[in-house]
């Protein structure tokens, strides 16, 4: 049940959040950048083995307002003194235009081969010059030797203890972001060796979620799964987008790109398109995993705002509509805060799945969090604000798909539940029906009698001399027994409220059981039996019990026993205790009980042979059953045919006295 699900429990809850507040907090001080330093000098000094330099830091940048200034226009004098310092900073806006960057290099190192590289896949140009100080002619960006790899990367040669000044033209239809890098040979091999890896368990990590979440779909039929393994699919393209692997395993001269980019214009509007399409999955996958409609039925009238408005968001990437990116920065902050206050309402409301979309919030969240800040210029360029999207969605495939495991293990439980309910639904009324037919018969044969002496009277019959006084005999001793069964009933239907509303005695069991010897020998002699009593009761041992209760079930279990012996036998009764309850047993020597109706006499009006006059109205061990019940305690029976049978029942002691 869901209220013993570890989800449920507060505390595990609470542990859980600080755990994974805990686990970005360690992210963060693993991954993210130091706060920035400004440069000593102006030239990047290039030393051996000291990794990646962050251009960024040592640069400077000028905005081209319309895109038509060239190489020639940026090195005069008048646009030249119009360059500013970048100061480490690699967001310059969100919206699209043409920069030039300059930075100057010095070689200091034995190394010769270096390589600048662009960390941004979704850039529409991107040109390198390269101008030596013992030159001012400049060398053609194609004389420059790009890599082939996922973001714009430039070989060049410089010397030792050579210099030179190094221009940068970046065009951008979207956010102007611009971190470049500048580092050797081996540590640009190395640096791509760490980032497929990565993309290597990324990617494959995400196949693995969605092939799961379709597997789950095709087996459940539950569109809850085919959302959210949309939601995961869409979701990874934009990111192969943005890291720049599909147009690395398109080519840059393919077809496919070629028509990608006529449908969309840019690169920036393919990385939009699959983002925003992802959205619009989760926004769905949302509004069936928190049930809403359920337990925030008021927020409906946002949530199906939100789903019509999601297609057209995804439509006005196709048209390349002015201003699209504000209106996907508004539709991105309303989802957001749409999703912060629908799942805690839900929570609230109780249903136990939004907890866990509060777990895999935590973690998405936080670690996507310097991806936003760095492109708000408010954190500097690493690998957390490149990745941390992705790093993010893999704490929350892990978390969805443990939320949607819990709904499968919920729905198997309740369809069980169902079927086990359904099920004792059946044997309910099926126990009902043999109870109506047995108090029908039970009824019915003694009115039959009643009827028939009535009739017989009615037309002056008369069998024999003074019929007619034993007819009225036998109808009275017939219309006793319908009354005695009917109180029967009736004792049995109130016994629980008879019994809670009485107040119970605590009294010693050894005692008590010995003065009602007296009473039961009587009912035993008068049926022509004998009796033996065996006690063994600590008398220390206290029952807390309602006597005239108990004293009825000992009273049924041997008029049964007296009943079903030949006369002339003797009837056992017999008490014991342990420190935790009292056992008594009543043992006759009768012709005993057949083995498949032992789980059944104790059941109301339930007969081993419905012929036999001595059965009665069967109601006599079930008023016993109820009673014991009642005390904690628990009867049963042990017989085997032709060597009687053993009636026996147990109650708790409540105390053991000094």
């Amino acid at each position: 049940m869901a209220s013993k699900t570890i989800i449920a429990n507060n505390r595990f809850f609470i542990f859980a959040i600080l755990l994974l507040i805990l686990g970005v907090t360690v992210v963060w001080r693993l991954f993210a950048p130091a706060a920035y330093a400004p440069a000593s000098g102006d030239e990047i000094v290039l030393h051996e083995n000291e990794g990646v330099y962050n251009v960024n830091n040592q640069m400077e940048f000028l905005v081209d307002k319309d895109g038509s200034r060239t190489l020639p226009d940026i090195q005069s004098p008048q646009v030249h003194a119009q360059f500013q310092p970048a100061s480490g900073k690699s967001a310059f806006g969100l919206t699209a235009g043409t920069y030039w960057i300059r930075t100057a290099v010095i070689n200091q190192s034995p190394l010769e081969q270096w390589i600048i590289r662009l960390n941004n896949s979704v850039i529409e140009q991107f040109d390198m010059y390269i101008i030596h100080d013992q030159s001012e002619s400049p060398m053609n960006s194609q004389i420059v030797e790009k890599t082939d790899e996922h973001f714009y990367s430039y070989y060049f040669q410089l010397p030792t203890n050579d210099s030179m000044t190094i221009y940068m033209r970046v065009v951008i239809n979207g956010s102007m972001i611009i971190p470049i890098e500048l580092m050797d040979n081996n540590t640009f091999l190395g640096k791509l060796k760490n980032e497929y890896i990565f993309f290597g368990i990324y990617y494959g990590f995400v196949l693995l979620m969605a092939a799961y979440m379709l597997s789950l779909y095709a087996f459940n039929r539950m569109s809850v799964y085919l959302y959210y393994s949309l939601y995961i699919i869409c979701f990874s393209i934009s990111q192969l987008v943005w890291n720049g692997l599909l147009q690395q395993f398109l080519g840059a001269d393919s077809q496919a790109l070629a028509s990608l980019l006529r449908l969309f214009g840019n690169h920036e509007s393919i990385d939009y398109f699959f983002f925003n399409l992802a959205l619009w999955f989760g926004v769905l996958f949302l509004n069936k995993i928190l049930q809403i409609e359920v337990y925030a039925p008021r927020m409906m009238i946002v949530y199906r705002a939100l789903i019509i408005m999601s297609p057209i968001v995804v439509a006005a990437s196709l048209f390349h509509l002015p201003g699209y990116e504000i209106l996907v920065i508004l539709y991105e902050s309303l989802l957001a805060i749409l999703l912060v206050i629908s799942t805690f309402w839900c929570m609230y409301r109780g249903n136990l799945t939004a907890r866990y979309v509060v777990l895999a919030a935590i973690p998405f969240l936080g670690l996507a969090a310097p991806t936003i800040l760095n492109t708000y210029s408010l954190m500097q360029e690493s690998f957390l604000t490149h990745y941390g999207f992705q790093f993010g969605s893999i704490a929350e495939f892990l978390m969805f798909s443990i939320a949607l495991s819990y709904q499968i293990r919920q729905a198997r439980l309740d369809k069980e539940n169902a079927v086990q309910e359904m099920n004792l639904n059946e044997q309910i009324q099926q126990a009902r029906n043999e109870l109506l037919q047995n108090i029908s018969h039970d009824i019915r044969t003694p009115l039959t009698i009643v009827q028939g002496g009535i009739q017989a009277m009615i037309h002056g019959i008369e069998i024999e001399p003074d019929g007619n006084d034993k007819m009225l005999k036998s109808m009275y001793g017939e219309v006793l027994q319908i009354n005695t069964f009917i109180d029967q009933m009736f004792e049995l239907s109130l016994l629980k409220q008879t019994h809670e509303s009485s107040v119970l005695e605590s009294l010693p069991f050894a005692g008590w059981i010995s003065s009602q010897t007296d009473s039961l020998q009587s009912i035993i002699q008068l049926a022509g039996h004998q009796m033996k009593c065996s006690f063994s009761v600590a008398p220390q041992a206290v029952a807390k019990i309602h006597a005239h209760q108990i004293k009825r079930v000992l009273t049924n279990l041997v008029n049964n026993a007296c009943k079903f012996s030949p006369a002339g036998s003797t009837i056992h009764l017999s008490a014991s205790s342990n420190r935790e309850h009292v056992l008594v047993c009543v043992r006759d020597e009768g012709r005993g009980i057949a083995a498949k109706h032992l789980d059944s006499i104790f059941n109301r009006a339930y007969k081993v042979d419905p012929a036999d006059p001595k059965s009665g109205s069967g109601l006599g061990l079930a008023i016993a059953k109820e009673i014991i019940g009642l005390h904690g305690g628990t009867i049963w029976v042990e017989s085997e045919p032709g060597s009687g049978s053993r009636f026996y029942f147990k109650l708790p002691i409540d105390t053991i006295t000094a």
